[in-house]
């Protein structure tokens, strides 16, 4: 059990990721990324409308998450630049930097997880493992993942 626990968790915090990042060479803003993903989404699930309805909920708090994390972003990245732009980096100061922004990412998780957790326990085993299917081959078509094999 702790297995599927594992993999479902894993397989959730990717479509979360894929709502969140995902889409966004196609649409410039945050809105109309997300609009785009879970367009895709109910294409290749082909939701019922209550499955829909959850689907809508995970965006919208995705968007209202993200927009709350960004006045907060920008000031890390500003700091990030700022030590850039200095004479010697601060390693203690970047180490911090990048644990905001993860705390941040996490905090974030944190909140978005229930509700991908509700739209997962809604979809029939069928759309589960196509879902997991889409996962897999936009895993397998990552550049991300081709770097890793290189070398």
């Amino acid at each position: 059990m702790n297995k599927h626990f594992m993999r479902a968790a894993v397989g959730i915090a990717v479509l979360v990721s894929l709502l969140g990042t995902s889409a966004c060479f196609r649409h410039h803003t945050s809105a109309e990324r997300a609009d785009w993903m879970t367009g895709k989404i109910t294409k290749q699930l082909d939701p019922d409308d209550q499955q829909k309805a959850k689907l809508t909920t995970v965006k919208d708090e995705l968007l209202t998450a993200r927009a709350e994390s960004q006045k907060e972003r920008r000031a890390t990245m500003e700091e990030a630049i700022a030590q850039v732009k200095s004479d010697r980096l601060d390693e203690a100061k970047l180490a911090q930097l990048i644990e905001q922004h993860q705390a941040a990412r996490t905090r974030m998780m944190q909140r978005v997880l229930p509700k991908v957790s509700e739209w997962h326990a809604s979809l029939h085993p069928d759309q589960k493992a196509e879902a997991a299917k889409l996962i897999q081959r936009w895993t397998d078509h990552s550049p991300w993942n081709k770097m890793d094999q290189v070398g």
